[in-house]
């Protein structure tokens, strides 16, 4: 017994002297690199790369950095997902454009595809993925015109599914006579056309014939 305890004590002991010498061994500059990490930490996500990026921004050496963003303790799934969620806050993602995005702020595939499965929004899977798209095609909505099916292959090029896009065009709420008015007028602003000229463009657009004679009409032809 009174062998266990004093290997108990050398033990403790032991460990109390290395992370004495770690404390020690941290310099004043990489004390304050972890500082700032964390304070960064506690305010937005970032990957582990991103992060080190902002520190030598801020001034601090790679090595500094480094040893910041190695030892703040944070779990880099985690600030995928949150950043996954801030970002859908803000604006809405296929789940390929987001896992794209998180891509580019650094994160690896990996822990980009944890972010999307696991940013805990209001609601997840397909319905989820319904919502994005329809709100993207709501916002695509507000700022120029689309056909149905021209709506559809906007959606499916920013990474939704066909099942996603038709359903975000099926309930978007769009009149797609006045979308053919709208797009009628736009072209005609740019430059001159024939009515047929106009007619056979809105049609190449993906508008219906009846569509395109209506947004022909509703322009002055």
């Amino acid at each position: 017994m009174k062998i266990k305890r004093i290997l108990c004590f050398v033990l403790t002991t032991v460990l109390m002297l290395s992370f004495a010498v770690n404390a020690f061994a941290e310099t004043q500059g990489e004390r304050n690199a972890l500082n700032s990490a964390k304070m960064y930490l506690s305010i937005m996500a970032f990957s582990q790369s991103g992060l080190i990026k902002q520190l030598e921004f801020e001034g601090y050496s790679t090595s500094e950095a480094q040893y910041a963003a190695d030892n703040c303790g944070a779990d880099w799934n985690e600030q995928a997902a949150k950043a996954a969620r801030n970002y859908l806050s803000i604006m809405p993602f296929s789940d390929d454009g987001l896992i794209e995005q998180l891509e580019f702020e650094g994160y690896t595939h990996e822990q980009a595809v944890y972010g999307v499965n696991n940013y805990q929004g209001p609601e997840s899977g397909i319905a989820d993925q319904n919502l994005q798209a329809l709100k993207s095609a709501k916002q695509y909505l507000s700022i120029m015109a689309f056909s149905y099916s021209g709506l559809i292959k906007q959606l499916e090029y920013e990474g939704y599914s066909t099942e996603e896009a038709t359903y975000a065009a099926d309930n978007c709420g769009a009149d797609w006579f006045e979308q053919a008015a709208k797009a009628a007028k736009n072209y005609l602003s740019i430059m001159s056309f024939s009515r047929s000229g106009l007619i056979e463009q809105l049609m190449f657009e993906g508008y219906t014939r009846a569509q395109a004679e209506y947004g022909a009409k509703e322009n002055g032809y």
